[in-house]
C-alpha cells in the first residue's frame, strides 16, 4: 500500500469538463488495470506510485465517482504536476489514506442516512452524504435540502482520532440541521 496514493476532489458544481481534460491529458496514458493487485500493487516500469482519483460533487445532479476504480502508474513528479494543475480548478483536493475508505450510517427519525468516509493523510475524516442510499427515504431529503447549506458545510470534517460516538453525534446534529433547513 505504500506505493498507492489516493487523491480526492470534492465540492459543489465542480468543473467536470476541465477535470476530465486533465485526467485525459495527464493521466490516461499511464492507466493500468482496474484496481489490479490493490493491496500489493506492481508498478509499471518507470512509475513511482499508483494514483487513484475520486471526485465527489455535492450537487447530486452532476457526475461523481468517475475515476475511482482506475489505477494510474505515475512518477512523483507527474502526480505532483497533476495535483498542482488540479488546484487551479474549483474544489478541495486532498490526499487521503487509500486504506481508509468506507461508509458511515446514522439513523434519525427512523430513516438511515449513509455517508462516504475518507481519511486525509493529515488525519482529518471527511463524511459526504451518499445519494442513492439503501434507505430510499433519505434520498429525497438529502437531495432537496443539501444545496441550501453553505458549500463548506455540505460535508463533515473532523479529526479522525475522535471516537465513533462523537463523530456519530456530530453527524446526527448535521442531519437534523439538514432536515430543518427552510
Amino acid at each position: 500500500m505504500e506505493k498507492r496514493r489516493f487523491l480526492l476532489t470534492f465540492g459543489r458544481n465542480l468543473d467536470h469538463s476541465n477535470i476530465d481534460y486533465l485526467v485525459k491529458s495527464r493521466l490516461s496514458k499511464y492507466k493500468g488495470g482496474i484496481q489490479k493487485d490493490y493491496f500489493n500493487p506492481i508498478l509499471h516500469k518507470g512509475a513511482d506510485v499508483i494514483l487513484n482519483y475520486q471526485i465527489i460533487d455535492t450537487n447530486f445532479d452532476r457526475t461523481s465517482s468517475k475515476y475511482y476504480l482506475d489505477d494510474y502508474h505515475v512518477t512523483e513528479a507527474q502526480k505532483n504536476g497533476f495535483l498542482l494543475t488540479l488546484k487551479k480548478l474549483k474544489g478541495t483536493h486532498v490526499l487521503c489514506d487509500p486504506r481508509v475508505q468506507g461508509h458511515a450510517f446514522c439513523v434519525v427519525e427512523g430513516i438511515e442516512y449513509s455517508f462516504y468516509v475518507y481519511r486525509s493523510l493529515e488525519g482529518q475524516e471527511y463524511r459526504f452524504p451518499q445519494y442513492y442510499s439503501d434507505d430510499c427515504h433519505a434520498d429525497p431529503i438529502v437531495h432537496r435540502q443539501l444545496h441550501k447549506m453553505p458549500e463548506e458545510e455540505q460535508y463533515l470534517q473532523f479529526p479522525s482520532d475522535w471516537s465513533r460516538e462523537v463523530k456519530d453525534e456530530i453527524t446526527i446534529r448535521w442531519i437534523n440541521r439538514l432536515i430543518s433547513m427552510k
